[in-house]
């Protein structure tokens, strides 16, 4: 699957073509982005979008559902996308829909649902990011904010998990829901309260594995691995023992919630040093030695060999999937990879 926050309004005719000459299977599109503050996306506008893309490609679109939509704002992270009143009004995240935003996350993921029932896709992408608060990742300071002892925040964040589950059943029983990352690999860490917790979205996850288990919906759960596995990566051999070191943590909800949850990668791919953005000159991917696209392609063949379900992130750094010139030499990179793995020729 391709991830390039490619947005509905913005995406065109000739995007979706240029997707559908790609080595992709799916492509990840939000309807209503992470910052989004307007009325909930209703199914049918949805479905025309994708009905018309059908028409271009028959690869599978997968509606892109955000829960940032119930998060309050740090005004710390100076982010220019979150001055308006929508975000100002939550304190700390909207967990018992008291400034409506829980029930507009909730219209919006039902909506994304169903359309991807309408259109025959496999399910939709979640992304569990918290855009707008980046410390409520720490379940005592998000409880803090909500005004809440932490096991009432935990309460709360899994019952929303249990509806999220609970609408994805009755819209699309069938339905595949593939998170950019659950952190239920990620051993607890120590809090602000001195005390041990996941990840706070971590509790959204659980609340929603719990209720597919205990009410024996069908639905699937792909923990995605942005969280846990990374985009990239100081080596080869790196990569393949955090690949044994991801399976070894997720072992106990893996037998938990057997048939129900299967771990998927991820990574990113650049041009040249010299495309670099800046956070890929960060720590964790800064030393990376492959200095091009085609000494990433090694990379790609262990996350093809090790996981059903993989995404690229694509954010710039020199590719542009939507663009003949700058996609055709990626696009050939994941052609080799794919012919490799699958012991195919290339077409």
């Amino acid at each position: 699957m391709l991830v390039n926050t490619a947005i509905a309004s913005k995406l065109y005719g000739g995007q979706v073509a240029q997707f559908d000459r790609s080595y992709y299977d799916g492509l990840a599109v939000t309807f209503s982005f992470n910052y989004d503050t307007s009325a909930p996306v209703s199914p049918s506008e949805i479905d025309s979008k994708i009905s018309y893309w059908q028409t271009i490609t028959k690869k599978d679109i997968w509606p892109w559902v955000f829960i940032n939509r119930i998060l309050g704002v740090d005004d710390s992270q100076k982010n220019p996308y979150t001055t308006g009143p929508y975000f100002h009004r939550i304190q700390g995240a909207d967990l018992e829909d008291t400034a409506g935003a829980l029930k507009d996350f909730l219209r919006v993921w039902e909506s994304s649902v169903r359309a991807a029932r309408d259109s025959h896709v496999p399910g939709i992408v979640v992304d569990l990011e918290f855009y707008n608060y980046y410390k409520e990742y720490d379940l005592a300071e998000l409880a803090r904010l909500v005004g809440k002892k932490p096991q009432e925040a935990i309460n709360l964040l899994e019952n929303i998990g249990g509806r999220m589950a609970d609408m994805a059943a009755e819209q699309y029983p069938d339905a595949t829901l593939w998170f950019l990352f659950t952190g239920l690999g990620n051993p607890p860490k120590p809090s602000a309260d001195h005390q041990q917790y996941l990840l706070s979205p971590s509790y959204v996850a659980l609340g929603l594995l719990d209720e597919i288990k205990n009410r024996h919906f069908r639905l699937k759960v792909i923990s995605g691995g942005e969280v846990g596995l990374g985009y990239c990566h100081p080596s080869l051999a790196q990569f393949q023992q955090q690949i044994q070191d991801r399976a070894a943590s997720f072992a106990p909800y893996l037998q938990r919630y057997a048939g129900i949850l299967e771990l998927g990668g991820t990574m990113t791919v650049w041009k040249d040093p010299a495309s670099k953005s800046d956070w890929l000159k960060q720590p964790d991917c800064g030393p990376s030695p492959s200095a091009t696209v085609e000494d990433l392609q090694p990379y790609l063949e262990l996350l093809l060999k090790s996981y059903r379900y993989n995404w690229i992130y694509c954010g710039g750094d020199g590719y542009d999937a939507f663009q003949a010139e700058s996609a055709s030499r990626f696009d050939a990179m994941i052609a080799k990879a794919e012919a490799n793995v699958l012991g195919t020729s290339v077409h």
